[in-house]
């Protein structure tokens, strides 16, 4: 046979029998009740492992004892989502306007009301299911948030330590500029990274070799269909001529387009063929 589900439990804080008796036969057939008759048994009775989902809080309570409890449930992380409902005698204005000052969700007023009682009830307590929700919700989206970050922060150490140990250059430029080098493609042309970032294309490729590059730069953008790889000529610091090969493709870069760049030194490869 299937268990029935477990009824909410509803905390009536009250000093008064008479109340305590009132709420027992308007809400006993819906919730289980648990009942505090001061501030410890409140306080106790809320902090237990079948904490109440709302508590009603009564005014026949001394005046520091509900300030008390309220300050009490709102400090802790385990109970400061529990709603209160203040239970007061009508016309007690000053008193309820303080009670929402302490962080109370709703009054009733007595003589108690049947269907008022359990309407308030039954509102805050759905109120709290959207929360409890909503909270559980974006803790989900939080954690699975924080995953995809760790993920991709371990993605970009790998790349990062790629390109870092790769034996061929790799540079962004933009507007003619360097924007990134890494550590082979400063050791071919021959100066170091503060050197080259912000560096014009034309501080490490001859008048010639610009022209050519830019204007296939240009014609790749346009959407001509060229070679991606193609042999070139940089100027190490020294002033050397290196033959290298490069590989180029168009990235997006700030809203704008840039090139990355991988560069080889071919003159190995090329000697290599030689002595073959």
């Amino acid at each position: 046979m299937d268990r029935l589900p477990a009824k909410q439990v509803v905390l009536i804080a009250d000093a008064n029998p008479q109340n305590i008796s009132a709420l027992r036969a308007i809400i006993a057939e819906h919730y289980e009740i648990a009942v505090a008759t001061d501030t410890q048994e409140t306080i106790q009775l809320a902090l237990a492992p079948k904490s109440p989902e709302i508590i009603l809080l009564s005014e026949t309570m001394p005046a520091a004892d509900i300030a008390a409890v309220c300050r009490r449930l709102q400090a802790n992380n385990t109970t400061n989502r529990i709603p209160i409902i203040f239970l007061c005698e009508a016309g007690s204005e000053d008193t309820v306007a303080r009670v929402f000052d302490l962080g109370a969700a709703d009054v009733i007023t007595t003589p108690f009301k049947g269907p008022v009682v359990r309407a308030r009830i039954r509102t805050h307590l759905e109120l709290k299911r959207y929360r409890d929700n909503l909270d559980r919700s974006v803790k989900k989206r939080v954690s699975k948030l924080q995953t995809e970050i760790q993920e991709r922060r371990g993605i970009d150490d790998t790349y990062r330590s790629l390109v870092e140990h790769a034996r061929d250059g790799i540079a962004i430029i933009h507007d003619f500029k360097v924007k990134f080098a890494n550590p082979a493609f400063c050791k071919m042309i021959g100066l170091s990274e503060k050197e080259l970032i912000g560096a014009h294309l034309k501080k490490f490729i001859s008048e010639e070799e610009f022209i050519k590059n830019t204007t296939r730069y240009s014609h790749r953008i346009a959407g001509l269909n060229l070679p991606r790889v193609y042999k070139s000529q940089v100027m190490h610091s020294d002033g050397s001529t290196i033959e290298v090969e490069l590989n180029v493709s168009v990235i997006p870069y700030e809203r704008s387009l840039a090139a990355l760049v991988f560069m080889r030194d071919i003159r190995e490869e090329d000697a290599w063929q030689y002595c073959r």
